[in-house]
């Protein structure tokens, strides 16, 4: 299984910056929905070369927790 990441950066100006790491395909894009729905409509996207390579099936849970 491919090892896959998430890279968060949260700019003085508080806007959020979502680097989605190895996913193949679209596969990126259901990844980055996640997101999405946890801090808002994403203003802008940019692929990356993993974005054109075939698609692969990937499957999200998400999880929510309260704390103590």
């Amino acid at each position: 299984m491919p090892q896959r990441e998430f890279d968060i950066t949260i700019t003085k100006s508080g806007s959020i910056e979502l680097y989605v790491k190895g996913y193949k395909g679209r596969a990126c894009l259901e990844a980055a929905k996640l997101f999405e729905q946890i801090v808002g409509e994403m203003q802008s996207q940019q692929h990356t070369s993993e974005f054109y390579e075939p698609d692969e099936q990937v499957h999200h849970r998400l999880d929510q927790r309260r704390g103590p």
